[in-house]
């Protein structure tokens, strides 16, 4: 008889099984044994070490042979240290806290070597560039400084010459009014003698056409009149006072 319930049994609901009281470990040992058939002896009891005076598989535990279990324990972990408790970042429980600093976008982490710091020689190309380079800040420097003392010495000259001109103009004008004042006063020593009044009168305005005409007077008549009571001896005022 089967110890599992018939399939027709699970439609009654009927789940346990229809024999008798078993064991159940020795039923699950002899299925077991029948599922592995030859295998099955590879598990037997005399295949596997006793574990007498409370040792384990590892070696460890009892008085005789627990030596050898902890010096290969030792050297296990002294080739293999607990990254968890030399490492600041993880707590108690194997618990990952990272770093009390809030997290900022972009910033770079200052514990890494940046490739700025690193040394890196320039090419020679560069090199010879840089050269050029300040040559020709140099030539260009001495090229402006000498422009520059040229610009001021033209200035200085053309300033001495503004002077030397301004002074040689003004001893002319001075010398010129001179004479002019002599001049005047020649002329008007000579119009005090001689001829009728309106003569001498005559002798002090200009009678020429030069400006006769503008655009406020007209001073045609006026001269037209001194020229004759000049002429005329009988004119009122001839004689003089």
């Amino acid at each position: 008889m089967s110890h599992f319930p018939s399939i027709e049994d699970f439609d009654d609901g009927v789940t346990a099984p229809t024999g008798g009281p078993i064991d159940d470990a020795d039923d699950l040992f002899l299925r077991e044994q029948a599922i592995l058939g030859d295998e099955a002896t590879q598990f037997s009891a005399d295949k596997f070490p006793a574990l007498d005076n409370d040792g384990d598989l590892l070696g460890g535990g009892g008085a005789t042979g627990g030596g050898d279990g902890l010096v290969e324990t030792h050297k296990f972990e002294s080739s293999f240290p607990d990254l968890i408790a030399d490492n600041e970042a993880v707590g108690p429980g194997g618990t990952i806290t990272g770093t009390s600093a809030p997290y900022m976008p972009g910033v770079v982490n200052t514990n890494f070597p940046s490739i700025s710091s690193l040394p890196e020689e320039e090419p020679e190309v560069i090199k010879q560039w840089r050269e050029r380079q300040q040559l020709e800040i140099q030539r260009r420097d001495e090229l402006s400084e000498s422009r520059k003392q040229e610009t001021i010495e033209k200035a200085r000259a053309a300033i001495d010459d503004f002077y030397d001109n301004y002074n040689s103009k003004k001893d002319k004008s001075i010398e010129q009014t001179r004479k002019e004042a002599e001049e005047f006063l020649e002329s008007r020593e000579n119009t005090s003698v001689g001829g009728t009044a309106w003569e001498r009168i005559a002798k002090l305005v200009d009678l020429t056409d030069k400006g006769v005409k503008t655009a406020k007077s007209d001073k045609t008549r006026f001269r037209e009149l001194l020229v004759s009571l000049r002429k005329d001896e009988k004119a009122p005022g001839a004689s003089g006072i």
